[in-house]
């Protein structure tokens, strides 16, 4: 019942103005967004408002006039306070930055229990006004994820390079090796991305000897083990041109210094991808015969490999001869073929080692694979 009042309240503020004048209406602004997308209300966020499609002049001097969750400028409608005004941004765009429980003057819980930020956009005398919005907030989305189980997610999911991106982090759901929790505790947690697959000309490295780079990849804790970054756009974050096309954002969390790396369950690299962009099939390993004896040719093939995977090297260790090379083919389909006839001749082992990596020295897999023994080919 209180919630149902104090909505009703918020709505009643909508028509009942501090004095009842000859006011225009300019109608509504063509979009209204926050930055960061996702921000504690003890945070400072920035409020744009764009009033294209409204009747403000090109300019004019702009200011909010709100009332829930409280009237920061009540009693001032004909004579808005300086503290109200603001920040033309060009293009029709205007911002206002503020700490919202300063800005109201009441506390965190407080605001979580109102309606919401309702207000309107104003001139300095309030003869001109716009219809009614709702500010976003991010009471819904911090609570949700904390409860989810999720080890991290993108705020909005509907993202893109050019919109502004929060990402969200459980420290004690990611994964460092075999412990889930392992980041719980660390001085610090970093961001270490790249778009399209970790692609050479889209990174943003956590580089611990860079105090820049340290600060830029660094998450900033917002209670209860939740850790946060926010980019203005991925496309400023990142760095990359105006033809770029974003598939996805790659990442792992790596703590102070490298310490201990968060990564997703089973230690594979956090994925955010473009939605309508087709998920890639996972690469996959195999090599034949099945049944290989040191008499064979052995074939191995990955299929699938990386976007950003340059090639495959792999080595074998058989008894005391080591056998290196590198696979060809496209990366749709990369293949080595080892003669083990010709390059084990004159000894006999009982087993190979296969030990398969990028050629960037990135390891894929050690195996051990067993030989038919000779006297059974006899």
């Amino acid at each position: 019942m209180k919630k149902i009042i104090t909505v009703l309240l918020a709505f009643a503020a909508i028509v009942i103005p501090a004095k009842v004048l000859a006011v225009d209406d300019a109608g509504m602004p063509a979009k209204f967004w926050t930055y960061p997308v996702v921000y504690a209300l003890d945070e400072e966020v920035t409020w744009y408002i764009d009033v294209s499609g409204t009747s403000f002049p090109e300019g004019v001097d702009l200011y909010l006039w709100a009332w829930s969750p409280t009237e920061p400028d009540a009693g001032n409608w004909e004579n808005s306070s300086d503290f109200a005004k603001m920040e033309y941004e060009g293009d029709r765009i205007y911002k206002k930055t503020l700490i919202p429980t300063e800005y109201y003057g009441v506390p965190v819980g407080d605001i979580q229990a109102s309606a919401g930020f309702w207000m309107r956009v104003k001139d300095k005398t309030g003869t001109l006004q716009s219809d009614v919005i709702q500010m976003p907030w991010s009471v819904a989305e911090i609570t949700t994820f904390t409860s989810s189980g999720k080890a991290v997610q993108i705020f909005p999911e509907d993202f893109y390079l050019d919109t502004p991106v929060s990402i969200l982090v459980n420290a004690e759901k990611v994964w460092t090796g075999a412990v889930q929790g392992g980041l719980v505790g660390k001085p610090s947690i970093h961001l270490h991305s790249g778009l399209n697959a970790f692609d050479a000309d889209a990174l943003m490295e956590y580089q611990a000897w860079v105090p820049e780079r340290v600060e830029k990849t660094k998450l900033k804790p917002i209670g209860n083990n939740i850790y946060k970054i926010d980019f203005i756009t991925p496309r400023k974050y990142y760095g990359v041109g105006e033809d770029y096309v974003m598939e996805n954002i790659q990442f792992v969390l790596p703590s102070t210094d490298w310490v201990a790396v968060g990564t997703d369950e089973g230690g594979k690299d956090f994925v955010f991808r473009v939605l309508g962009v087709p998920i890639p099939p996972d690469p996959a390993f195999y090599f034949f015969p099945k049944k290989l004896s040191q008499l064979d040719m052995l074939t191995l093939v990955r299929t699938d490999n990386e976007k950003n995977s340059e090639g495959l090297v792999y080595t074998i260790t058989a008894g005391n001869k080591t056998l290196t090379g590198e696979f060809v083919g496209r990366k749709e389909n990369r293949r080595a073929y080892i003669n083990l006839l010709g390059e084990l001749a004159g000894t006999t082992v009982t087993k190979i080692t296969l030990k398969l990596e990028h050629l960037n020295g990135a390891e894929i897999l050690t195996t051990d694979i067993p030989l038919v023994p000779l006297s059974e080919l006899e």
